[in-house]
C-alpha cells in the first residue's frame, strides 16, 4: 500500500515537473527552463539521474556540442531522467533489497 502511494507520489511530482517546464518554455534557444527541469529531476531520480547530466555535460565539454532547447529537447531530457529514475526507485531497488532480506534470513 505505501509503496503503491510512494511511486504515485514519484511519478506525479515527475509529470509536474514537465508540466511546468513546458508550460513556462519561453521559446528561446537557450532557456533557462533547463536549470529547473535539470535540478529537479536530478533530486528526485537522485543518484541514477547523474548519469544523465553527466552526459549532458560530456555532450558539451567532450564532443564541443551545443543542445539547442526545444520542447523536444526538454521532454526527451526528462524521459531520460523519468525512466532511469523509475527503473532505480521501483524495480531495482526492491529487487536489490528483497536479495538483501532473503541472504540476512539464510
Amino acid at each position: 500500500m505505501t509503496k503503491n502511494i510512494v511511486k504515485a507520489f514519484w511519478i506525479g511530482a515527475s509529470f509536474f515537473v514537465l508540466a511546468i517546464t513546458i508550460f513556462l518554455y519561453d521559446g528561446k534557444q537557450f532557456s533557462d527552463i533547463w536549470i529547473f527541469l535539470t535540478w529537479l529531476m536530478l533530486i528526485i531520480s537522485f543518484p541514477a539521474g547523474l548519469m544523465v547530466s553527466a552526459a549532458h555535460y560530456a555532450v558539451g565539454a567532450v564532443f564541443f556540442l551545443t543542445i539547442e532547447t526545444s520542447y523536444f529537447s526538454l521532454a526527451l531530457e526528462w524521459f531520460v531522467y523519468f525512466v532511469l529514475g523509475y527503473v532505480q526507485w521501483f524495480i531495482l531497488f526492491p529487487w536489490l533489497w528483497g536479495k538483501w532480506r532473503t541472504r540476512g534470513a539464510k
